[in-house]
């Protein structure tokens, strides 16, 4: 080998060893956890006045600083759930859960993209999850009841329900609505007016 081209072949590994040795960018230089919850404290405050294309604005910049913080997830899912697009709310509110595994927000937020496409067991798989994780949650505990109810059901668990959410839940709508099923369960031919029926 002449000269010539043992110097070159030097040079080369030389040049190659020299990008092998470089450290690689850290992860976390591509996410701004900081930004993503700044957008997303905007984007609920929208949210509380019902400006629902604004939040959703602030929520996609939230997610583009850090895909993975999952309240923005479960937030833009809010915002397409009150659009009634139901298929993108769903795939967002199952984003949070995968990201936030022991929040139970997502999980009964996803319950209510359920009922509202008529899917009512999966809704009560959800909200039972949901109120699993926080068993003092009268959101929880009322919407397992009123999809159980939906569902048909008249057993002793759904009754219990209904007693626990006259017990615990302040809101004087569904107090009542409980009181009228407890009442219509007494009566195996009677079934829950939709009317009485607080929706999700």
């Amino acid at each position: 080998m002449n000269r010539a081209i043992r110097i070159i072949l030097l040079v080369l590994a030389a040049s190659l060893a020299g990008c092998q040795s470089k450290p690689r960018p850290s992860v976390d230089r591509f996410f701004d956890s900081d930004l993503a919850k700044r957008e997303n404290d905007h984007a609920l405050r929208l949210l509380d006045e019902g400006k629902l294309e604004e939040a959703e604005s602030h929520l996609k910049r939230a997610l583009e600083a850090d895909v993975m913080y999952g309240p923005a997830h479960n937030n833009l899912g809010l915002v397409y759930f009150h659009q009634s697009k139901l298929y993108p709310a769903a795939w967002e509110f199952q984003s949070a859960i995968k990201l936030m595994p022991y929040q139970p927000e997502p999980r009964n937020n996803l319950g209510l993209v359920f009922e509202k496409a008529g899917k009512i067991s999966s809704a009560a798989e959800a909200y039972e999850k949901a109120r699993q994780m926080e068993p003092d949650n009268p959101e929880y505990l009322a919407n397992l009841a009123r999809a159980r109810i939906r569902r048909g059901d008249r057993d002793l668990e759904t009754k219990k329900l209904l007693e626990e959410l006259v017990l615990k839940d302040s809101r004087p709508q569904w107090s009542q609505w409980a009181r009228i099923n407890l009442l219509r369960m007494g009566d195996p031919t009677s079934r829950p007016a939709p009317s009485t029926r607080p929706s999700p």
